[in-house]
């Protein structure tokens, strides 16, 4: 059973009222353990959702609420790496990416923008340099312009 980091309410995959959207159990898995899904779902702009159909989230909170209101449940414990089928999928999609934006780099300033925050991310492998939830070497990840966290922070 995957660990919950969204406020996701709904138990099984589904047609899913807080969001208006039908959620397959990948779409569904995605809301629960991904915040910037969940927040994509919160602001109309998700996947399988017309953002003609939606009411914002925020707007039925009022304007209070901001994204890093979301309590996010944290590792009590050193974070796991993935397993290994886990991370060589998500290379093999981050490296896709990347070829396709042109193995383009990213400036010094955004990679130590994002290292910074990695720096301060309670799902980063102090030991060696990685993230816990995708695996990936944060000193390589950093520099790849189409890179982007996986529990959206950057």
């Amino acid at each position: 059973m995957s660990q919950q980091f969204t406020p996701c309410e709904c138990p099984v995959a589904g047609y899913c009222k807080r969001h208006g959207v039908e959620k397959s159990p990948h779409l569904h898995k995605l809301c629960k353990g991904h915040i910037g899904y969940f927040m994509m779902w919160e602001e109309c702009r998700g996947p399988n959702q017309n953002p003609n159909d939606c009411v914002k989230q925020s707007e039925n909170r009022g304007s209070h609420f901001k994204p890093e209101d979301i309590a996010q449940e944290v590792p009590k414990e050193s974070p796991q790496l993935p397993s290994t089928m886990q991370m060589a999928k998500n290379f093999i999609k981050s490296a896709s990416d990347h070829v396709k934006n042109g193995m383009k780099s990213a400036n010094e300033d955004v990679i130590n923008k994002r290292l910074e925050i990695c720096d301060n991310c309670d799902f980063k492998i102090r030991e060696s340099n990685r993230c816990g939830k995708c695996g990936c070497f944060l000193g390589a990840k950093t520099k790849w312009e189409s890179s982007s966290c996986p529990i959206g922070k950057w």
